[in-house]
């Protein structure tokens, strides 16, 4: 049997969620704050480093063992939800899908990475 896995049971998969969300609320809440700072920081921000930043936890968080069918969904969630904190209203929806869309594809490296790792 698959002792070695990590999965629901274990807690490794609860961890990574914690540790990613941790993350992408920081993440979220700099870039939000950049706004603050200066129109062009914050768009590189809420365009390229939230969506890199969360493609990253969330490849981590299912090689930790968290199902990537929920490794995609924090990012845009906590860019979502510190945005609204801090400003008290959404950020552009395109940052938010494509947040999502990088995070998913991050998620599903990691899935292909820890299937790759089983038939080795």
């Amino acid at each position: 049997m698959n002792s070695g896995k990590k999965g629901p049971g274990k807690p490794g998969w609860l961890a990574a969620w914690a540790i990613q969300i941790a993350v992408m609320l920081c993440a979220g809440a700099l870039s939000a704050l950049s706004l603050g700072v200066h129109p062009a920081l914050y768009g590189a921000a809420l365009w390229v480093l939230t969506p890199l930043l969360g493609a990253f936890t969330a490849l981590r968080a299912v090689r930790r063992g968290l199902l990537n069918y929920a490794a995609w969904i924090a990012p845009p969630a906590c860019q979502c939800a510190t945005h609204v904190l801090i400003w008290g209203y959404l950020p552009p929806a395109g940052a938010m899908l494509l947040c999502a869309f990088v995070s998913l594809v991050g998620a599903a490296a990691g899935e292909v990475l820890n299937q790759r790792k089983k038939g080795r």
